[in-house]
């Protein structure tokens, strides 16, 4: 067991003091919090830098700063490809969907399914969502309390309780404006976290050589693999489908995500914004896949799970930064403290999100009369009561079981269907609350059906590469493989043990992780097109601004041909009706 110094446990209580300041700054400064325009958009006047890195850090979350060096640790570092699918996502983003919700000004992305579709179609998803998102908060605060209260002497009850109150506190007193300029100090203490690791941990097994020698002993010198497998875990292409695929949902269909673009000053400013924190989240993926390979190299001989220092791989990097720095007093509670600012950043935004849901989706449509005062009291309300639901959910995290493995796989069905609605409703005209509802049942069908068959026949994928003991003082001399299967919101999980899968079976479902998004969007987009054909199906008519922009000039050039087209055939048919009657007069 390790220990925090008076030290670290000052430069951790004063983090949280800072955080807490900016969101009472921001709820006193001027007139920043005095309409729900205000509180969700900050009345669109933010610059593009601080939306730029508060979108990198409401998507990196606990998941990245802890879950991403553990993965790379036990799998290599495949992971690392995903960077460089993130142009295509900017490209996609900002070309189909980001002008298509700053045009609208919505407050709730869900505001647009509405507008295309209908109110069926908006609550299905927004229900989804939110139960989803109360779940996920009570494991974005538990995961990382439970991994620092693991190998500190961090108490787990006090960890919960900070992060909760803390964030809760901000977030609703500041705003939209408290969460980006919070996440802004929040990144520069996860980007520092990184790097000192990076740094100091090459430093200390002698060097990026030693590093890579290391780490094509293990065998984890491969970083691309072009296999066309579809159970191969991480490959060249599950990454550039999938992967793509999976950011383009977050970055392109999350309220907390949306929300940040239209606080932008103007369309051009939002795009901009768009491009540098998706490519921002490639540079950070790019820093915890080092920080995997550092912390593999420096654990290469004497693996800690096997040794038994900690039980979960979710505890890696918190005794990785107390092995560097625990001599430094201050400097461990730094560190540690990017653990923090991973759940603060990510709680922040989903606590801010939920609350622009409940206002936009439900009292605004319900109460559209309600005073802006009581409005926005209501939702500063709710956000209260969010944050308290995510508490009490952290708690219950412990004794939920497998239904928290449920939970978590749920999370990797909703996605999937999330963009196909959404395309649906941007790209094809024809499509409408019909072929949408049913393309969204028939996603989250095969996404479930999926789920289910991988946890009844799991992937041999699941299995990790060698991890190596032999220096360690007790058990030394032997190599042993860690069994775990992939990283989901921020948990890793060591199934004790794997059913023998028939063939077929486990083949089909052992497909890779990252194909799920594929499966269920695609699956969504088909049948809601396919279903768009049906006599019930088709939209008679759609308005323009509900269409992506390159989607407006498609259609206008081929409807509006065609419109043209039917106009010149009935202006001859009419000229012929006034022709053969002079022409028959003729003849008489």
């Amino acid at each position: 067991m390790t220990s925090l110094s008076v030290v670290d446990y000052l430069v951790l209580t004063g983090m949280l003091v800072v955080c807490a300041a900016i969101g009472i700054y921001h709820a006193f400064r001027g007139t920043s919090t005095h309409s729900g325009r205000e509180y969700f958009l900050g009345s669109r006047g933010i610059s593009p830098f601080p939306v730029a890195v508060s979108l990198v850090v409401s998507v990196m979350s606990a998941v990245t700063y802890i879950g991403t060096p553990a993965d790379v640790y036990i799998h290599g570092p495949k992971f690392g490809l995903m960077c460089l699918n993130k142009v295509i996502v900017a490209f996609v983003v900002t070309t189909v969907m980001l002008p298509v919700f700053y045009r609208l000004e919505v407050t709730s992305v869900y505001e647009y399914l509405d507008r295309r579709f209908n109110k069926v179609v908006r609550y299905g998803v927004v229900s989804l969502e939110m139960f989803f998102s109360t779940m996920y908060l009570g494991i974005v605060v538990y995961a990382p309390a439970l991994a620092l209260s693991t190998v500190t002497d961090l108490n787990l009850t006090l960890s919960v309780l900070s992060i909760g109150i803390v964030c809760t506190f901000y977030t609703t007193v500041g705003g939209i404006k408290a969460v980006i300029w919070t996440d802004v100090f929040q990144a520069a203490v996860m980007m520092l976290g990184f790097i000192l690791m990076i740094i100091v941990g090459t430093l200390r097994i002698g060097g990026v050589g030693e590093g890579w020698h290391r780490a094509k002993e293990g065998d984890r010198s491969q970083l691309v693999d072009f296999g066309l497998d579809p159970t191969i875990r991480l490959s060249f292409w599950s990454i550039f489908i999938g992967g793509s695929l999976f950011s383009i949902s977050a970055m392109g269909t999350k309220q907390s995500v949306v929300q940040r673009y239209n606080s932008c000053s103007s369309e051009r400013n939002a795009k901009m914004a768009a491009w540098m924190g998706i490519l921002g989240l490639g540079v950070v993926e790019i820093a915890a896949v080092a920080t995997g390979m550092t912390m593999y190299g420096y654990y290469a001989y004497c693996d800690p799970l096997s040794e038994g220092r900690v039980g979960r791989p979710d505890q890696l990097i918190p005794l990785f930064i107390m092995d560097l720095f625990q001599s430094i007093p201050g400097l461990p509670g730094i560190l540690l403290g990017g653990a923090f600012c991973a759940s603060l950043s990510t709680m922040s935004s989903i606590l801010n999100g939920l609350a622009a849901i409940t206002g936009r989706d439900f009292i605004k449509v319900f109460w559209d009369k309600m005073p802006e005062a009581h409005y926005l009291l209501a939702v500063k309300g709710f956000s209260i009561i969010y944050g308290v639901l995510s508490i009490l959910v952290a708690f219950l995290v412990p004794s939920l079981g497998k239904v928290l493995q449920i939970t978590l796989t749920l999370g990797g069905i909703f996605g999937g269907p999330v963009l196909g609605v959404f395309c649906l409703g941007m790209i094809v005209r024809r499509a409408n609350s019909i072929s949408a509802l049913v393309g969204l049942i028939f996603g989250v069908l095969i996404g479930v059906t999926f789920q289910v068959g991988s946890l009844l026949y799991p992937p041999s994928s699941a299995e990790g590469l060698p991890l190596s003991v032999d220096s360690c003082p007790i058990i030394g001399g032997s190599n042993v493989t860690l069994v775990s299967s992939s990283i989901e919101y921020g948990v890793l999980t060591t199934p004790s043990d794997i059913a023998e899968a028939d063939v077929f079976e486990g083949r089909l479902f052992g497909i890779s992780f990252l194909h799920y998004t594929t499966l269920t969007s695609l699956t969504t987009i088909l049948v809601g097109f396919v279903v768009s054909f049906l006599p019930f199906g088709e939209q008679d008519e759609v308005d323009k601004s509900l269409l992506s922009p390159f989607v407006q000039g498609f259609y206008s050039s081929v409807y509006e041909g065609e419109a043209a087209k039917q106009s010149g055939l009935r202006d001859e048919a009419e000229q012929m009706t006034l022709v053969i009657p002079k022409i028959e007069d003729a003849k008489v």
